[in-house]
Order: structure tokens, then C-alpha cells, then sequence
């Protein structure tokens, strides 16, 4: 049997775990394959397979535009809670060095495999590439932006990055346990909860309209700020019981917020701002952030009370979440790629690829990923011993 050693996969509050982040976790990398899925067909996002024009439906727009809300954001919070449990246990050196090996490999990996092999079919079915593989695999790397260069990992360059960002800062907050207490007292006053929200919702206000976001880091000035602000609040809330408490405690709030912040901005969006001015702009912005803190604190929420336990179901998936998260991209893109030159069904392709990818992942993983030692390694799995 094998566990995973994923850094993004572990995850504990205080000296007793929490499954219910181990589940948001796994939940978050299954619910990607039918959000990447769904670009194919709405458009909304960068992807390796799309129809000849977006389907003008409600449901491929609500998958793509819901999910895009909170999903990663959600993931980043998480990481860091993560982040505090491993410097509570790890030097900044150890720290760093497992950061890297954790998050930068798979990067490198999929870089130099995964992602031209999907960059190859983005090549043939959208840009009318009609070489060989081997005489496409230079293009892949003198044209990044195009072929998505780091794909779906971009999330590991920029958790590795924001991760030795905010390192200064995490490592004198440990230090100085008198800070964390104050910014604790703080937020547990009243409905002080809801700080973070107008710090990110100010923040997507100020930045969106002129940084709508493409995975380069450089000039995603919007996401960065964002991403580091989930993150560094996963951290601070993290390490106090009381914070987590509190969540868990105003979940319907949240929950009342998250829903009408998220349903306000779907239909502004879709029916109201559909060629947005500046000030239009600004407005869906601050909506986005909104719904983004509120529904990430619903599911913190949600999870703690309802989902935290440990079963062979959650071992399991917790030991193959990242090995998904990294080959599921090129899996669904192989399937709608052949499935959209039959006559199917739009939304037939869709579940067949959605079910497709969770079943030949398991194949591969079960007969090839936890069998090859390098793949182990790349994927986080060990074997117990």
C-alpha cells in the first residue's frame, strides 16, 4: 500500500489532524476535470481543446464562471494552513529545499513531457499544426505563451514562489508569538471575520480591470496579490483553533454572502455588464473577491463539521489527488479531442470525458504511476512501510 508525501496533500491543525482539509483538497482536484472540461466548450479559460465556436449555455458558463470563483483560491488557503504545520516542524532551509523538490520537479517534468504532448494536440486541433511530434516538440518552447508551457502546474510556480515570498514574514510571525496573538484577538471580535474579505475584494477592485489574469506571474499582478492574501490569511487562521472555530461557527453567514455575492456577479456579468466599462469592471471585481473569501470560509466551514474523518475512501484519493492533478489535463484533452469529430452530443462529450479521465487516471495510476520509482517520486507517493 502507498501513502502520498505531497506537501499540498498532508495537511494538520495543531498537534491533532484535520481530515477536512485533506477532503477540500482532494474534492478541489476532482472538481478540475469538469471544470477543464467544461472550457472546451464555453471558452471561458486557457485549455489545450475547444468547439469551432463556445456553446452559448448556461451550464458549461456556470461550471467555467462558478468554480472559477473560489476553486484555486480555496487551494491556496489551504496551502497555507500547510505552510504553518510544516514550519512549526521544519527549518527555513528544509522548508525551502522540500518546497522545491515538492513542487518545482513536477514543474519541470511536466515541462519537458505532459505539457508538449498536450501542447501538440492544442498544435493540431486549433492552429492547424499537421507535422509530427517530434518536429512540433521546439515549437512548444519557443512559443510558451501560446502552448500553456506549464499548463495546470502553474499553481506549483506560484505556491513555490509566494511560499518563499512570504517566508520573512511566516518566519517572524513564529517567532513573535505576541503578533499572532494580537491579529487573533482581533479577528475574533465581533464580526472582525470578515476583514480579509474587503482587504481581497479591494484589492480585485483595484487590480482586475487591469490585470485579468494569464498564468505568467509576471504582470498576473491581480492573481499574485490575491493568491498571497489567501495564503498568508490560511497561515494566520491556521495556527489558532479559535479562528477555525469561528468559521465553523458563522458558516450560514458565510454561506448567505457567498451565494449572494456569487449569484449577483453571474448574472451582472452574463446579463447586465456583458460589454463592461471601467466602473462596470471595478464592480464585478469586487464582487469576485467577495465571493471568492465567503465561499472559502463555507467550505473551511462546511468540511470542519461535517467531513472530518478519516476513512480508506479519503486515504486513497489522497494518495493519487496530485498524480490527477498532474496528468488529468492531458487525459481530457486526448478525449474531447477525438470525441468532438463524432456527432455526439455536446454535453454527452462532456460526461464521457469527465467519467473517461477519472477512469483511465486510475489505470494509469494503478498500473504505471505507483510502480515506476521516478514517477513515485515526481508524484509524492511513498511506500509505507
Amino acid at each position: 500500500m502507498s501513502t502520498s508525501s505531497h506537501p499540498i496533500t498532508q495537511i494538520s491543525i495543531g498537534i491533532k489532524r484535520h481530515y477536512s482539509l485533506d477532503w477540500i483538497r482532494v474534492f478541489v482536484v476532482l472538481l478540475l476535470i469538469p471544470f477543464h472540461t467544461a472550457v472546451t466548450f464555453s471558452h471561458i479559460g486557457k485549455g489545450y481543446v475547444y468547439t469551432p465556436e463556445p456553446i452559448d449555455s448556461y451550464f458549461y458558463i456556470f461550471i467555467s464562471d462558478f468554480f472559477n470563483l473560489w476553486i484555486m483560491r480555496l487551494l491556496f488557503f489551504v496551502s497555507g494552513i500547510s505552510a504553518y504545520m510544516a514550519l512549526k516542524k521544519r527549518s527555513i532551509a528544509a522548508f525551502s529545499l522540500e518546497r522545491f523538490k515538492r513542487l518545482i520537479i513536477p514543474v519541470l517534468f511536466l515541462v519537458l513531457t505532459i505539457g508538449p504532448l498536450a501542447g501538440y494536440v492544442l498544435a493540431v486541433s486549433h492552429f492547424g499544426f499537421s507535422g509530427t511530434f517530434i518536429s512540433y516538440y521546439p515549437h512548444f518552447f519557443l512559443d510558451v505563451k501560446r502552448y500553456l508551457f506549464w499548463g495546470q502546474l502553474w499553481y506549483c510556480v506560484y505556491l513555490y514562489l509566494l511560499s518563499m515570498i512570504a517566508l520573512p514574514l511566516f518566519s517572524y510571525l513564529l517567532k513573535n508569538n505576541q503578533v499572532m496573538v494580537n491579529i487573533n484577538n482581533v479577528l475574533m471580535q465581533k464580526n472582525n471575520i470578515l476583514f480579509p474579505l474587503f482587504i481581497i475584494a479591494l484589492i480585485e477592485l483595484l487590480l482586475r480591470p487591469s490585470y485579468p489574469g494569464y498564468q505568467s506571474f509576471i504582470g498576473d499582478w491581480a492573481n499574485v496579490a490575491v493568491y498571497f492574501c489567501f495564503y498568508t490569511f490560511g497561515f494566520i487562521m491556521g495556527q489558532s483553533k479559535d479562528l477555525i472555530d469561528r468559521i465553523t461557527g458563522n458558516m450560514r453567514m458565510f454561506l448567505i454572502l457567498a451565494l449572494s455575492s456569487a449569484i449577483l456577479y453571474l448574472i451582472l456579468k452574463r446579463a447586465a455588464f456583458t460589454e463592461a466599462n471601467q466602473i462596470q469592471l471595478m464592480i464585478l471585481s469586487f464582487l469576485w473577491g467577495a465571493a471568492a473569501y465567503t465561499w472559502v470560509m463555507t467550505i473551511i466551514g462546511f468540511t470542519r463539521k461535517y467531513l472530518n474523518k478519516n476513512n480508506r475512501l479519503l486515504k486513497y484519493l489522497s494518495m493519487t489527488s496530485f498524480s490527477l492533478y498532474l496528468f488529468h489535463y492531458l487525459i481530457l484533452s486526448l478525449l474531447n479531442f477525438f470525441l468532438l469529430k463524432t456527432q455526439l452530443n455536446p454535453y454527452l462529450i462532456w460526461l464521457i470525458t469527465c467519467v473517461g479521465t477519472y477512469l483511465i487516471f486510475i489505470l494509469l495510476f494503478e498500473l504505471v504511476l505507483k510502480r515506476v520509482a521516478p514517477l513515485r517520486y515526481i508524484c509524492g507517493i511513498r511506500r509505507s512501510k
